[in-house]
């Protein structure tokens, strides 16, 4: 891949399509990724109709994202000639929204009507091993050490029970694992790999609270939030159109509809208040955090050589999103975007890449006022778009 940036910006939490490139490489190998991502996210909140009643025009949210820093590490050794090991560290699954709307009213006071923050964090690490029966085939499978941990914090009149609520999940280590096989044809530059990753299962410990409860609640004994980060498959391909020229692509599939972050205090006030009042009967299949559909994206990209140290590439990049209506959560339903890199080879075992990709963000439905559906909805969603840089520092020994 040219565009070095195996970091992206896509449906759910994802955050790096997983690749296992770096693993396929030739002999012992080593690389370095960086990446920012700076979006411009906004939309409007909903209720408009009430914040307007005090004097309050302006409804935007602001921007929702944060600034996100990303960073993957790849290491691959070649002990034998038919047994290859590894190891790959990423942030799969991370996100940043942070807003908070508080409008000025006429007498120059300001009113919290809502606002959160929301940070998941997630860290891999990869351990592979390959057999190499010829050329051609490479079988591999591995161990994925993964740590996830999270932080939302909701509140302002728009939640009115939930005002104020704020859950904390501790940081939980588990284990995943991965299979795939590669098929290479050296002399045309052809490669191919198929890669399934199992879901992840865990158990964080989470504290619960509100404005309302004084410290955290416990309305049922459970303690732990049970989130399986998804499981996934990615297929990638290359190869030579002629002796300066190369095409490229990669297509993934993530599992996200079976994703679910719902923890148990919050999900006990939800099935309380439905039983309370047949009015929010739709709040018993309210979940913190879901989606409606799985995550499908992919790229395809164009490489030139124009001398031997020289090489640039184009990339379109694809996702399209996992059907969940707008809110501060899900302000984007999926993105187009293309991107440009450059690589130069330093000399014959050091190489840097440099990219960067425009994303513009596709706009999800809007649900209505009157939905229970989800969190935080929007009435409105902006033209949103992002930047997204990235480096790559290769080194061949």
């Amino acid at each position: 891949m040219i565009c070095p940036i195996n970091i992206i910006h896509a449906a759910g939490l994802d955050r790096s399509d997983q690749s296992i490139a770096a693993f396929l490489e030739p002999n012992n190998y080593a690389e370095l990724s960086l990446a920012v991502l700076d979006a411009d996210i906004k939309g409007e909140v909903q209720y408009k109709e009430f914040v307007s009643e005090l004097g309050v025009n302006d409804f935007s949210t602001g921007n929702l994202s944060n600034r996100e820093f990303i960073a993957k590490f790849a290491l691959k050794f070649q002990p034998y000639s038919n047994i290859s090991t590894g190891v790959i560290y990423e942030q799969p699954f991370n996100t940043d929204i942070s807003y908070k709307y508080s409008p000025v009213l006429a007498d120059g006071s300001t009113i919290d009507i809502e606002s959160a923050d929301v940070e998941f964090k997630s860290h891999n690490l990869t351990g592979l091993v390959g057999y190499q029966p010829n050329l051609h085939w490479n079988f591999y499978t591995g161990l994925s050490l993964q740590s996830f941990k999270g932080n939302l914090t909701v509140s302002g009149q728009q939640y009115d029970a939930l005002n104020g609520y704020d859950a904390k999940f501790k940081t939980d280590d588990a284990l995943g694992w991965l299979v795939g096989i590669s098929y290479q044809l050296p002399q045309y530059a052809l490669k191919t790999s198929l890669t399934y990753r199992s879901k992840i299962k865990h158990k964080n410990s989470t504290s619960e609270s509100t404005l309302y409860s004084n410290g955290p609640f416990t309305l049922t004994p459970n303690a732990d939030t049970t989130i399986e980060t998804p499981q996934s498959i990615n297929f990638d391909f290359q190869t030579a159109i002629s002796a300066t020229n190369l095409i490229y692509g990669n297509l993934r599939w993530v599992n996200w509809q079976n994703f679910v972050i719902q923890p148990p205090q919050f999900n006990a006030v939800l099935d309380y208040a439905a039983a309370l009042n047949p009015e929010y009967s739709e709040l018993a299949n309210l979940n913190l955090i879901d989606y409606k559909k799985d995550q499908w994206s992919g790229k395809f990209g164009f490489a030139h050589q124009f001398n031997p140290t020289y090489i640039a590439g184009l990339e379109y990049i694809w996702d399209n999103g996992t059907g969940n209506p707008a809110s501060t959560i899900n302000s984007s339903d999926g993105y187009r975007g293309i991107g440009l890199g450059t690589y130069i080879n330093i000399n014959s075992n050091n190489f840097i890449a440099a990219g960067i990709y425009y994303l513009k963000f596709l706009k999800p439905t809007i649900a209505p006022t009157t939905s229970t559906s989800q969190i935080a909805g929007l009435s409105t969603v902006g033209d949103n778009d992002a930047m997204l840089y990235g480096l790559k520092l290769d080194h061949r020994f």
